[in-house]
């Protein structure tokens, strides 16, 4: 009996080792196997000097705005805005990002433009290289603080928007980065190289306009050079200067349309812009001039748009959170002044937030636009806005 015991056991010890042995083969089969792979992947990687990881990300930001009490327009709801922003990123090294705008106009149509559309290659941890339509590097407003909900106010400050004095977007390359210094002190840069703007001129009544939007073309064959250089002496104090020079043409018309004769311009920008924050209190103000320089022998109607042009414009705006609530108060005070003399005008604006949360706010502004032209009525209204980032 005792000898049958030890047998049956002695069978069991037998297929238990067979099993451990042939599980144990099994498993430094898989584990060989993945080593291989991980081996592969790893020559893969190195060859192509790339990780082979897709990423996928949309953001954005929409609004809805209505203007009521105005003295030179009707009151009513006057935007509702889908701006979808794209991110695909391949590896660590390249990214695409891109803006659309969706908005409907006064004649109830959608309009769809490409606010920006960059291709971004990372050449190291301290610089990338962005090739495409971007958002103008001058200043600060334009490529920061746009978005609705990032904006304090319902409005842009006056002379940053369009038909103003500030450089909106170009098409072109940039080099873009930052940097630490000494302790806590942080720099930042972008350089860019642009198709840049064009004088557009009316040949019928000899209208001026800088047309600060980039065309998909460059037909006087120009090129526009700058950038802007941001300091940090402490992580609550961004101080930039901005500046841009080169040569433009004078487009008849259109931007694609040549003026026949017309010399080219020279073309300047100069900026400075300041942003503090301190607890719930935030501070910014912004400056930008472009010039256009004279030209004698202007062949436009007889010369009458041969003067020197300039386009200053300039803001500062205050915001202060009241601590541990949801609300927020703003006030802006801001001046344009272009060759366009029934446009130019000094602006405030005060107004009130309410925060569900940091990305949905809606805002109420009381806004006075005092025009330098006494033979034009100011105006006065307020504007309220729902505004939604995602």
């Amino acid at each position: 009996m005792k000898k049958l015991h030890f047998i049956k056991l002695s069978l069991a010890a037998s297929v238990f080792a067979s099993g451990a042995a042939i599980a144990n083969e099994d498993t430094e089969s898989k584990i060989a196997n993945l080593e291989s792979q991980i081996a592969a992947l790893r020559e893969d990687v190195k060859s192509n000097n790339l990780d082979t990881v897709n990423k996928w990300h949309m953001a954005g930001y929409s609004n809805v705005d209505f203007v009521g009490g105005s003295d030179r327009q009707e009151d009513g709801f006057t935007s509702a805005r889908f701006a979808p922003i794209f991110h695909y990123q391949f590896s660590d090294r390249v990214l695409f990002e891109g803006e659309l705008e969706v908005n409907t106009n006064a004649d109830g149509e959608t309009e769809i433009a490409a606010e920006y559309a960059t291709i971004d290659l990372m050449l190291n941890d301290y610089m990338a290289l962005v090739a495409g339509k971007f958002l103008s590097p001058i200043g600060q407003f334009r490529q920061n603080v746009h978005p609705s909900w990032i904006n304090k106010l319902p409005t842009v400050p006056v002379g940053f928007g369009e038909g103003g004095a500030a450089p909106l977007a170009d098409l072109g390359v940039q080099l873009r980065g930052g940097f630490p210094l000494s302790g806590s002190m942080r720099a930042n840069y972008a350089l860019y190289t642009s198709n840049g703007p064009t004088l557009v001129v009316d040949p019928a009544d000899g209208e001026v306009e800088l047309e600060s939007e980039p065309a998909a073309g460059n037909a006087d064959g120009n090129f526009v050079y700058g950038g802007r250089v941001g300091f940090l002496p402490v992580p609550a104090l961004e101080l930039g200067l901005s500046g841009a020079f080169g040569k433009m043409g004078v487009g008849q018309g259109s931007v694609s349309e040549l003026a026949q004769g017309e010399p080219d311009r020279d073309y300047t920008v100069l900026g400075a812009d300041a942003i503090y924050n301190i607890a719930t209190l935030q501070l910014r103000g912004e400056f930008i001039q472009q010039t256009v320089g004279s030209e004698a022998n202007s062949t436009i109607l007889g010369g009458a748009a041969a003067e020197e042009l300039e386009y200053t414009a300039w803001y500062g705006q205050a915001a202060y959170r009241v601590p541990d609530t949801k609300w927020e108060g703003v006030v802006r005070l801001g001046d344009l002044d272009t060759p366009d003399a029934d446009a130019n005008r000094s602006q405030w604006s005060a107004g009130v937030n309410y925060l569900f949360t940091n990305n949905v706010i809606i805002k109420a502004a009381y806004t006075v636009d005092d025009y330098d032209d006494n033979a034009t009525d100011d105006d006065k209204r307020f504007n309220v806005q729902l505004a939604y980032g995602f």
